[in-house]
């Protein structure tokens, strides 16, 4: 797959100083605000989610391999 370097990502509009700003950019380029990332419980939220599901349903597997 090909990436095209000139695609545009679209725009966000900053809070500190209303500028129009990438939307693949972290960082105003005027005000330096600093654009919030995910934080650790976003990025691996479906791998939490998914082992509470597995914990879960444990012991209904298991009684029913007996």
């Amino acid at each position: 797959m090909k990436i095209n370097p000139h695609k545009s990502f679209g725009t966000r509009e900053c809070p500190g100083c209303a500028t129009e700003v990438a939307a693949n950019e972290n960082i105003c380029p005027i005000c330096g605000y600093l654009f919030p990332g995910r934080g650790p419980l976003q990025r691996n939220l479906v791998w939490i989610v998914a082992l509470l599901l597995g914990l879960l349903l444990l012991p209904l597997i298991l009684s029913l391999l007996r």
